[in-house]
């Protein structure tokens, strides 16, 4: 009897010790890519900072602040595709006495390299468009407008460090922002977005339920 007791007690710490192990190699896997085949969906919300480039023609940067919002969703592997929203604002643009708001609207690739156990690099192109307002955009051909829309794309990449299975942090994201603005000049804009944020993560259980 005493045997037989020690034997399902071998037994059961054999299997508590087996599921703890599983349980253990899930969460680490888990805090691999912010989206995986079992978190296949993402959102993530966020500050952004960018550095705009104005009068037309010259650096004369200038600071926009904002906010950001990212949808991920698994592709392949390693590759996801990501949906971008951002707006930023300023108040001055220097030598102007006008202020800008920026809306970009952005969809592309992500491919991500998991580093560490916590740490996932990755890096992205995304192309969309951009409308500006509340500014001054001047036109050779026509009247000058307050608002504008043109094409816009951003190479870039970041740094995730995971939390939880639900839960990561975006350290650092930086992207090259270029835009076609209008500004009677030659019409484009060189910009550096750098962001932070929270990214939550969805399993295929809680999609399921």
């Amino acid at each position: 009897m005493r045997i037989n007791l020690l034997l399902m007690s071998a037994v059961l710490m054999g299997a508590v010790a087996s599921v703890s192990a599983q349980t253990a190699s899930q969460q680490a896997g888990d805090l691999g890519p912010t989206v995986s085949k079992s978190h296949p969906i993402a959102l993530s919300v966020g500050y952004i900072a960018m550095i705009g480039n104005a009068p037309p023609g010259t650096c004369g940067c200038f600071l926009l602040n904002g906010g950001s919002s990212e949808e991920l969703f698994h592709v392949w592997k390693s590759i996801a595709a990501v949906a971008q929203v951002t707006g930023s604002r300023t108040d001055h643009v220097p030598q102007s006495q006008q202020g800008l708001s920026l809306i970009t609207y952005m969809a592309g690739p992500r491919y991500s390299f998991h580093t560490m156990r916590r740490l996932t690099l990755y890096g992205q192109f995304v192309i969309g468009g951009v409308h500006g307002f509340d500014s001054y955009f001047p036109k050779s051909d026509s009247q000058s407008t307050g608002a504008a829309n043109s094409l816009a794309f951003a190479p870039g990449g970041g740094l995730e460090v995971g939390v939880r299975d639900w839960l990561s942090v975006r350290a650092v994201e930086g992207e090259y922002l270029l835009t076609h603005l209008p500004n009677n000049i030659n019409d484009h804009q060189h910009n550096l977005r750098i962001s932070s944020g929270v990214v939550f993560r969805f399993s295929t259980w809680r999609l399921n339920r």
